[in-house]
């Protein structure tokens, strides 16, 4: 009788397991048309081919949300989610230079969330920030040159811890984003803006770089937050070096 009991707690896990896992290779195959390995979002040609956005947005509306999802579950679905409504969001009003060209941009509620509409920063906050990984703000993409540059690859619930930490280090060393010497360190305001997130497990934001900075930062070393480019992170802009340089 045990056994039987076992067998089918085992079954139950695997069914559950299963029904959490969600293949997002279509959105994958989006990503590498559209999304150069740089991280730059070709707009225009997305702009020329509307219906493609579409459909990928269709099948996103087809994934029923679950809130007893694993945290990675969660974490994979719903940077996904930020990333391709954050394009979605650029195509709507496209042509612009920038999203903060969109009134309201992360407040504006077009993302459908059980019968009912959310925001880009709903999602940030209310949702992502509630898993408490200070990671996400590696991998969610604003649109601009100074956010994460979006991943070709989807984000996975089975993977996504490795995928989070190949985020951190990426964005981390991107000298776009952050400028690294032992005795200087000029860093990307997203350290500044979420300050609380990368302390809560870290004395300091440089024992917190260190862990996954190529070069070690002395703990005395002096901090600057660099300006944020809210250009938008369009590969035509880049290729023609019509955005800002940071500064």
């Amino acid at each position: 009788m045990k056994k039987n009991i076992l067998l089918l707690f085992l079954l139950f896990s695997q069914l559950s397991s299963f029904s959490q896992y969600i293949n997002y290779k279509f959105y994958e195959d989006f990503l590498n048309k559209y999304v150069s390995e740089d991280g730059y979002v070709d707009y225009d040609a997305i702009h020329e081919n509307k219906d493609e956005l579409k459909a990928i947005i269709k099948r996103f509306k087809s994934i029923e949300t679950d809130d007893k999802w694993s945290k990675t579950q969660k974490l994979a679905h719903w940077i996904n989610t930020y990333n391709v409504y954050s394009i979605k969001l650029i195509i709507d009003h496209f042509p612009i230079n920038s999203i903060k060209d969109i009134h309201k941009s992360f407040d504006l509620q077009f993302i459908p969330y059980q019968k009912r509409f959310i925001s880009l920063n709903y999602i940030e906050k209310e949702i992502l920030s509630k898993t408490l990984d200070e990671r996400i703000h590696f991998a969610i993409n604003c649109a601009s040159i100074s956010c994460p540059n979006i991943n070709r690859e989807p984000f996975y619930g089975d993977i996504v811890d490795e995928q989070l930490e190949k985020s951190a280090k990426r964005f981390i060393n991107n000298m776009t984003k952050n400028n690294i010497s032992r005795k200087e360190v000029k860093l990307s305001r997203i350290f500044d803006w979420f300050s609380d997130d990368f302390l809560k497990n870290n004395t300091s934001i440089i024992k917190y770089i260190n862990k996954y900075s190529d070069k070690k930062i002395k703990e005395n070393a002096t901090i600057e937050f660099l300006d944020y480019n809210w250009s938008l992170n369009s590969h035509k802009k880049f290729i023609q070096k019509e955005y800002f340089a940071l500064k």
